[in-house]
């Protein structure tokens, strides 16, 4: 067996996957691939281990190259038993035993994490939160994750749930309805008529459609909001904002900051960033999973 570490970073959407020397540095570009998500959990195992190994082939490396390989998941984690929790980003997939199916199927252990602690570590190692003992990552894309270092160590939990703070009751609904690629998407077509993409709806907020910019100012309000709790109950040095969303974040930033900035004590004085490794974020903490 060899030293080098394979990631994986699954979403609902698509797959990408990376190669690691063994101190943590990526060797180059990822690999990404659909999901394919609405299909049986035999063929979303199949579309990962074709697309880590279009990864290998990529970079020259044999599998029996590779010590170990991460994976982030877009849902918290039964993690006495390897299963997946159910996730609106794998609706098939609900108590599925992926990390021992993926480790049977391509012959080296793999470790499972949520996709959101992937991202803080990665951050907390080579991004925004580096060298940061207490620090938080939230990704903000299909929905919204957050993941939680205290004292350098992920913080998972009583019942390993920690985190899932996209529950939280927000204005009679809960916090992801109003923070999210989805709700952006749904408030967009609400507001319009028109189903645009995240994308397409950050697009027209920076051509100065005056929709567009207001849902993204009243994002950053219940962001804000949101992230006012983790500032006050942890104290965390930073917290480290990402995932694809976070590229509107001349459009949501300043509402977000001034809401936590009226909601915090005087002494507080937790930062808030934009990611620096933005979609390597998970790649990074993945890889530097445990074996």
């Amino acid at each position: 067996m060899g030293n080098l570490l394979g990631a994986v970073d699954l979403g609902g959407t698509k797959i990408i996957s990376g190669l690691f020397s063994p101190e943590g540095e990526i060797l180059g570009p990822p690999v990404e691939s659909p999901t394919d998500a609405h299909l049986s959990p035999k063929k979303v195992v199949e579309n990962i281990c074709v697309n880590f190994m279009e990864t290998l082939k990529a970079f020259g490396e044999p599998i029996e190259n590779v010590a170990r390989v991460g994976i982030g998941v877009p849902t918290t984690i039964q993690y006495d038993k390897g299963l997946i929790d159910s996730s609106p980003n794998l609706p098939t997939m609900t108590d599925y035993p992926l990390s021992r199916v993926l480790a049977e199927k391509i012959g080296i252990p793999v470790n499972m994490e949520k996709d959101a602690n992937c991202f803080v570590l990665g951050e907390r190692v080579r991004g925004a939160a580096a060298g940061c003992l207490d620090c938080c990552g939230v990704t903000l894309g299909t929905g919204l994750g957050v993941g939680i270092v205290i004292g350098g160590k992920l913080l998972h939990g009583n019942d390993r749930c920690a985190g899932e703070i996209w529950k939280c009751p927000y204005e009679g609904e809960i916090l992801e309805n109003h923070v999210s690629g989805t709700a952006l998407v749904k408030k967009y077509a609400q507001a319009t008529g028109e189903k645009l993409s995240g994308e397409e709806i950050h697009q027209r907020a920076v051509q100065g459609d005056r929709i567009a910019r207001e849902l993204f100012a009243e994002m950053g309000l219940a962001l804000g909001r949101g992230l006012s709790y983790l500032v006050n109950l942890l104290n965390p040095e930073v917290i480290v904002i990402g995932g694809s969303v976070a590229r509107a974040w001349d459009l949501f930033a300043g509402p977000m900051k001034d809401v936590i900035h009226r909601h915090r004590i005087e002494r507080n004085a937790t930062t808030v960033a934009r990611s620096k490794l933005e979609h390597l974020a998970p790649l990074y903490g993945a890889a530097l999973l445990p074996g």
